[in-house]
């Protein structure tokens, strides 16, 4: 848990990042507005589109993680990793900043996220609707439901208990360090999103390849193990493959 004088710490840095930025009411919807928009045209996969309107969003609101996830995806999607890496840590240092502003004024925090659940839920929304149906919208509905739920729990929570990165960014984070071959790192990650939710199917899935990769192939087998008791649907090739690395 941060105490106050840590949390005062957390925010006067990302504040001094952000070039002093004053955020008004008109900022945060004004920005909040740029993230709907970006979040539509990433799942049109309209990456040029997408990664203006998440630019414009961060620009007026350093601290809307959901923009910072957004420009993160885009950066996966187009295979500019590093970038991803860059998008998804700030998005994590977001995130615990607005964690941090709640011990000074946990009114504006609980604001904050009402805001941000809203923005989720109009986006779930529309994809429920058919207003925006792709083939990926199975998929990015699910991504919208777990962020929601994410910030219902954190809604409810409070400030009086502050807790770790939400495995969700931890997942996203981890993955983008795979993809730069960063092992280490991913592991880290993925380890950190299983504290926040044990029984996380995809982390122990991730975590598994991670394990694997570096020759631990029995570790590997037990997260395989629990990515299946979790209901995560393991590639049947990858299975078959840490089969024959454990056989020699």
């Amino acid at each position: 848990m941060k105490t106050p004088a840590l949390a005062s710490i957390v925010v006067t840095l990302f504040v001094s990042a952000a070039a002093g930025q004053v955020v008004t009411d008109r900022n945060r919807e004004d920005a909040l507005r740029h993230y709907r928009t970006g979040e539509e045209a990433l799942h049109h996969e309209n990456y040029p589109g997408a990664e203006k309107a998440f630019q414009a969003a961060v620009k007026l609101d350093p601290l809307l993680d959901l923009a910072h996830y957004g420009l993160g995806q885009v950066y996966m999607a187009t295979k500019r990793y590093s970038d991803a890496v860059r998008a998804f840590v700030r998005c994590k240092e977001a995130n615990a900043t607005m964690a941090a502003e709640a011990l000074h004024d946990e009114t504006a925090y609980q604001r904050r996220l009402d805001d941000h659940i809203r923005a989720l839920e109009d986006a779930k929304h529309g994809y429920e609707m058919g207003i925006a149906r792709t083939a990926n919208t199975p998929a990015t509905i699910l991504r919208l439901d777990t962020q929601i739920k994410q910030l219902e729990y954190q809604r409810h929570r409070g400030a009086e208990r502050p807790e770790g990165t939400p495995a969700w960014i931890s997942i996203a984070l981890g993955s983008a360090y795979f993809r730069n071959n960063a092992m280490a790192d991913a592991e880290r990650e993925y380890r950190e999103a299983l504290k926040a939710e044990p029984n996380l199917g995809e982390a122990h899935n991730n975590l598994a390849v991670v394990c694997m990769l570096t020759g631990r192939y029995e570790e590997a087998a037990l997260e395989l193990d629990a990515a299946e008791k979790a209901g995560f649907r393991v590639n049947p090739q990858f299975k078959d493959d840490l089969k024959a690395k454990m056989k020699g």
